[in-house]
């Protein structure tokens, strides 16, 4: 199936996130990241969440150019459904990332909508071959393009149609 600005490239597997605890975060996820951006303190995402059971997901690859608005909106226009917590999105780059690379060097991107308290914000993971991890933060508000030559994966959970 086919979005707007997104191919879903999960479609012949079951991709799962195993259950969560909803203790760990990923501003203190230095056991995974070799680079984590501050920011996921300064701006309050930083707290314990509620445990999660096992959770489907679906990965998609970004095709278009377009802003976190056109990517997710291509998805579900309700954000609820669409995010993640963030243990959940440490667990898929532990367990699931490496299903997902791209084949030539370099980094390949993960994005996944979350949602602390009554804001929404992007978790950006950058994974290369050797393993190295790096895991920024954006406001979903950010209005900047994000370029498809760069063949975003997009994580978020299985949608039921």
């Amino acid at each position: 199936m086919e979005k707007q600005c997104l191919k879903l490239i999960s479609a012949d597997k079951q991709v799962k996130i195993s259950a969560t605890q909803g203790t760990e975060t990923l501003a203190s996820a230095d056991d995974i990241f070799s680079s984590i951006d501050p920011n996921f303190k300064n701006w309050g995402c930083d707290e314990a969440e509620q445990p999660t059971e096992e959770t489907d997901v679906e990965v998609y690859e970004q095709i278009e150019d377009a802003d976190y608005r056109t990517i997710f909106g291509s998805l579900d226009q309700n954000l609820d459904r669409l995010c993640l917590t963030t243990p959940q999105i440490k667990s898929f780059v532990m367990n699931n990332a490496k299903d997902y690379m791209l084949e030539v060097e370099g980094w390949t991107y993960f994005r996944s909508l979350f949602k602390a308290g009554d804001e929404f914000f992007i978790a950006d993971v950058r994974v290369n071959a050797d393993d190295k991890r790096d895991v920024r933060i954006r406001h979903f508000s950010y209005d900047g393009i994000c370029h498809a030559e760069h063949r975003h994966r997009i994580v978020v959970p299985q949608l039921v149609s």
